[in-house]
């Protein structure tokens, strides 16, 4: 009975112990791998909010999964958004209508990019951010980042749609815990919060096509995605 109780404790220790280890390897990690979630609202150029007009054709809440050299975006209905597999340097674009598109990142949202310094600071979730701002053609971002929080932009360095990789080569792969987006030709401001912020490691297959999905081809370009 006392070698079955011993038995017992000891594989209880080494469980503790293997979680325990695990937890202080990811502390150890400087890059980020877990999950960020965000709540979305939109607004009006004159400040109205319209979450009721967009709410039919854009999120209100998405989380980010990341690790070093892959991420993905899903919905609060856990439908893909958006995934990037770094290994293949393979990007995909994904519709309500569990279709989606393959797309190539090497190709540019914008042809002219800046990035300025803001002059501002948040507090999101308990940590301190900075701000910084990169114009696009047709849309401007005001990011706001903890230093603490990155990823490694190597995967990235020809990620640049959105503009992505000149906002993560500026801040040294800091993600944003607040982004708000001005869309010029749509006439609108997104505003997207982190609400929840988790550090933890993550599966491979976190980052696997989803086999309910169906690949489309593009035929009209990027226009209708972006």
């Amino acid at each position: 009975m006392k070698l079955r109780i011993l038995a017992i404790y000891i594989i209880i220790l080494s469980i503790f112990s293997f979680h325990a280890g695990a937890q202080d390897n990811l502390n150890r990690n400087p890059y980020f791998e877990g999950s960020i979630k965000y709540n979305i609202n939109f607004t009006d150029l004159q400040g109205n909010n319209i979450n009721k007009k967009m709410a039919p054709f854009f999120d209100l809440e998405q989380t980010m999964y990341v690790d070093r050299n892959n991420y993905k975006m899903v919905n609060q209905n856990n439908q893909h958004v958006k995934l990037f597999q770094g290994k293949y340097n393979a990007y995909f674009f994904f519709n309500r209508d569990n279709t989606a598109y393959k797309i190539d990142q090497t190709s540019k949202s914008s042809q002219r990019t800046r990035v300025y310094d803001v002059d501002d600071v948040d507090t999101i979730l308990g940590y301190p951010c900075k701000a910084i701002k990169v114009d696009g053609d047709y849309r401007a971002y005001i990011y706001f980042y903890n230093p603490d929080i990155k990823i490694d932009i190597e995967p990235y360095q020809n990620y640049n749609m959105e503009e992505w990789n000149v906002y993560l080569k500026a801040v040294d792969g800091a993600l944003p815990l607040r982004v708000i987006t001005i869309d010029i030709r749509s006439k609108f401001i997104e505003d997207r919060v982190a609400v929840d912020v988790s550090r933890r490691e993550l599966l491979l297959s976190e980052f696997d096509f989803p086999s309910t999905v169906k690949l489309r081809k593009l035929k009209y370009g990027m226009d209708l995605i972006w």
